[in-house]
């Protein structure tokens, strides 16, 4: 053996330094088809230091075989979260590229921020999300584009400890005026992380309502701490919006939890005979208002309730639509109450149903992540036979294409859509 393969040798291996997490025997079935977490009751035990929150960790299966390198989160029911199944260390490097082809997906494959994301004035869509956490390769991580604004979303911490980095990287890449953050305190709160901001991130906050364009239309948005929802435009409608707007020419359309009235601007756009919104938010509605005001729409009845009593109001004025959107917010927040929601989704849609034309649209959704497609689905029908009425799915329909997933991660399709015609 000559020096220098002795010495080598007196190095242990870099994978020998990092924490290993083993799994249960058959636990990295998931991880074979794509998924890439490590729920914490699929861990038999972690040799090696215990990691900190946010550690990179070795993933290895029951006979030892490595499955991938991801961030730890001890106290969370998702244990790791794989970002490479390279054994790897998981670096600025690696992080950096993937914000970079994050971005070059969105300029060279979607069309979104040809120039500049943050300052794209040419386009016809100026917010649309930047970054998809798990489907951009950063778990934990979501960015939004709001014009010259980035909205941002911290969740796990793996991105939290490296988080000014991953700002720097967003401030240099984009220019934008501000980084706002719009973290969700109760998944923040899961995974032990502290309240999110009250200020900007980078640079200043909107001071006010500020309106970006999304399908060629001009939207409110408001990144003010303490006003709007999440990050603002439900950007995961972008594409079924437009596709909403196909059936919406000639027609009577209705939309229901309208919030800031995405659906009906592209309506309107498309030529609707009339629009009826409904919310039980004050602040969405002036949302919308502003929404239909920018864009010249002045032909719009907007209605601040429940949608039990606004269906109520409707049916006593015998109103009857051609198209209706039903866009609720999430109806199971945990696997506790899928039974519920269900029940919610079924009676919601029936009464939908019975403000609907023969042969009239419905556009249904769900944003709730605990409910499966084909349990949606079912729900939806069993409220059509409720009301004795005959329906066809047209299409099934989720996130719009910003909102990319890898493949095997289930819970990654939470936005149901069903497109069906009603007889």
């Amino acid at each position: 053996m000559n020096p220098s393969q002795a010495k080598l040798n007196a190095i242990p291996p870099r994978s020998e330094r990092v924490t290993a997490v083993c799994l249960k025997k058959g636990s990295a079935k998931p991880l074979h088809g794509g998924h890439p977490w490590v729920f914490a009751d699929a861990i038999a035990r972690v040799d090696g230091p215990k990691p900190a929150p946010g550690d990179d960790v070795r993933v290895i299966d029951e006979r030892g075989t490595f499955m991938g390198r991801g961030f730890y989160s001890p106290g969370s029911a998702i244990a790791v979260r794989l970002l490479s199944r390279d054994d790897e260390p998981i670096s600025n490097t690696l992080i950096e590229n993937r914000i970079d082809e994050a971005l070059a997906l969105r300029a060279k494959v979607l069309g979104l921020g040809a120039e500049n994301p943050a300052k794209n004035l040419k386009g016809d869509t100026t917010a649309y999300r930047l970054i998809n956490s798990e489907g951009d390769g950063l778990p934990g991580l979501i960015v939004d584009v709001y014009g010259d604004w980035l909205a941002v979303q911290s969740g796990t911490s793996g991105i939290e400890r490296r988080l000014e980095m991953i700002l720097d990287i967003l401030d240099e890449r984009l220019a934008p005026r501000g980084i706002i953050d719009r973290g969700d305190a109760r998944t923040r709160a899961i995974e032990k992380l502290d309240l999110p901001k009250s200020g900007p991130l980078r640079g200043t906050a909107p001071t006010g309502i500020e309106f970006a364009r999304v399908n060629g239309l001009e939207h409110a948005f408001d990144l003010r701490f303490g006003h709007g929802q999440k990050t603002g435009l439900f950007l995961d409608q972008r594409q079924n919006r437009r596709r909403f707007a196909e059936f919406a020419r000639g027609q009577d359309v209705l939309d229901v939890f309208c919030y800031a009235g995405g659906f009906s601007l592209h309506a309107a756009q498309a030529g609707a005979k009339s629009l009826t919104l409904i919310d039980s938010s004050e602040e969405a509605l002036g949302l919308a208002k502003s929404n239909l005001d920018r864009n010249r729409i002045d032909d719009a009845d907007l209605y601040h309730a429940e949608w039990p009593e606004g269906f109520k109001m409707l049916r006593e004025a015998d109103r009857q639509f051609g198209l209706v959107v039903v866009d609720p917010p999430k109806f199971a927040r945990s696997r506790d109450n899928i039974m519920q929601a269900l029940s919610g989704y079924r009676d919601l849609n029936a009464q939908a149903v019975r403000l609907l034309a023969p042969g009239g649209v419905l556009f249904t959704c769900s944003c709730s992540g605990n409910v499966s497609e084909t349990d949606f689905e079912r729900a939806i029908a069993s409220g059509l036979r409720a009301t004795g009425r005959r329906g066809s799915v047209l299409e099934r329909r989720g996130a719009s294409d910003d909102h990319p997933i890898p493949p095997g991660l289930d819970q990654g399709r939470y936005l149901k859509c069903l497109v069906i015609q009603v007889n």
